[in-house]
């Protein structure tokens, strides 16, 4: 049984996430998890790939909130963002988000596309790319 959202509360998918986007809410379901990761600092980061009807991304939880996190669970985040990292974009709880299990394997979900493979380039990168001459010859 899932815990139904706060009155109001409009849910982002996926599908419409882009580079630095601060302070959404979203619900999603975890399809796989990786080996944890440690910084040179000690600090801990899970990644998972997640996912909800409109596609799925990659996401990492920094610290033992990660811990917890198992194939199937349905999560609530609240006060998400979508960053790049390496081009790529993730999502991350912000510094002062929420995230909590509202249910577990009865979520609709599509894995293709996943928008963490779809890589980004900054508004600067364009401009460059487009004064650059092709090199292709017909």
């Amino acid at each position: 049984m899932s815990i139904p959202p706060k009155p109001g509360q409009q849910f982002i998918p996926i599908a419409k996430f882009r580079p630095s986007m601060r302070g959404f809410d979203c619900e999603i379901i975890v399809l796989e998890t990786a080996v944890p990761t440690t910084t040179r600092d000690g600090q801990t980061i899970y990644n998972f790939l997640v996912a909800d009807k409109t596609g799925s991304i990659l996401m990492n939880i920094w610290g033992d909130d990660g811990r917890y996190i198992r194939n199937g669970d349905i999560l609530r985040i609240e006060g998400a963002e979508a960053r790049l990292f390496k081009g790529f974009l993730q999502l991350t709880t912000a510094r002062f988000g929420k995230l909590k299990r509202v249910g577990e394997d009865t979520m609709e979900f599509k894995e293709q596309p996943n928008i963490s493979e779809l890589q980004w380039v900054t508004e600067q990168e364009s401009k460059t790319m487009q004064k650059e001459p092709a090199d292709c010859q017909l």
